[in-house]
């Protein structure tokens, strides 16, 4: 197989992962991109130092990542949920406390939409 071969069924690999965003996705992607690259840093240099440095900086995202994980798991679980399941949470909720409990089934189905004009006004409009 060929290098070009590689990179094109890895990037395709990177396509077909779907994104689910949360609280710890920024320091994941911290994670997966720092970390590898000090691994192969410290694989090709020759001075000890710089090795053991870049062998630290490749561990400290991974357990700064862990350990935020755990805290996320203790002190606020849905922040760990992806923002589509914690809209969808608020809807219903919203919806609950309305006290309209038949809409409920309606607001879980439904893929919740953020509307950015949803206050502004028509600009012909004149009040």
């Amino acid at each position: 197989m060929r290098p070009d071969d590689i990179l094109r069924a890895a990037a395709a690999k990177v396509e077909a992962v779907r994104v689910v965003s949360s609280a710890l996705n920024p320091l994941l992607w911290l994670t997966g991109i720092v970390a590898p690259l000090s691994l192969v840093l410290a694989l090709w240099t020759i001075d000890v130092l710089l090795r053991e440095v870049l062998m630290g900086l490749a561990i400290l995202p991974v357990l700064v990542t862990i350990v935020a994980y755990f805290v996320l798991l203790i002190r606020d679980p849905d922040r760990l949920q992806s923002e589509e399941y914690r809209l969808r949470q608020r809807a219903m909720k919203m919806i609950y406390k309305r006290g309209d409990s038949s809409k409920i089934l309606d607001a879980a189905r439904e893929i919740p939409s953020l509307d950015k004009n949803a206050g502004a006004q028509d600009e012909g409009d004149i009040s």
